[in-house]
C-alpha cells in the first residue's frame, strides 16, 4: 500500500464520519437532574457506626446486669458471644457486602452461635449417685 492508497483510505474514513455525525442529533438537556440514591455511602457509613455503638451499649448493659449476680465463665462466654455474633451479623448487612462476600462469614458466626449455644454446661461429679 503506498502512501496516496492510504491518504486516500483515510480521506473516504474521514468523509463518511462526517456524514454519521452529521446524521446523528444530541439531545442535551438544560439542566442535569441528578437523582440522590435512596442508599448513599455516607449513610452506609452512618448506619454502620450506629450498629457498632448500639452493640456497646449492649454489651455495657449485659456487662452490668452480670456483674452484680456472679454467673459463671460459660454464662459470660453464651451472653457476649451471642451479642458479638447478632451485632457483628447486623454490621456486615448494613454495611452494604454483596451475598457472595457475606456468605462465609456468616457461616462462620453461624457456626460459632451453635457451638456456644448448643453446648450443655458440664455437671460437678456427683458420686455415685445416677445422673440424669
Amino acid at each position: 500500500m503506498t502512501q496516496e492508497e492510504f491518504a486516500k483510505q483515510m480521506a473516504d474514513l474521514d468523509r463518511q464520519l462526517k456524514v454519521v455525525q452529521s446524521k446523528t442529533v444530541a439531545v442535551v438537556p438544560d439542566e442535569i437532574n441528578v437523582s440522590s440514591e435512596w442508599w448513599t455511602t455516607q449513610n452506609a457509613m452512618t448506619m454502620s457506626t450506629v450498629v457498632l455503638l448500639f452493640g456497646v451499649v449492649v454489651i455495657a448493659i449485659c456487662a452490668v446486669l452480670m456483674k452484680n449476680s456472679r454467673p459463671s465463665a460459660e454464662a459470660v462466654l453464651r451472653v457476649f458471644g451471642t451479642v458479638l455474633i447478632i451485632v457483628g451479623a447486623l454490621f456486615l448487612v448494613v454495611a452494604g457486602y454483596t451475598d457472595k462476600q457475606m456468605a462465609p462469614v456468616m457461616g462462620l458466626l453461624g457456626t460459632l452461635a451453635g457451638y456456644l449455644l448448643g453446648k450443655t454446661p458440664v455437671e460437678k461429679e456427683q458420686g455415685p449417685e445416677k445422673r440424669a
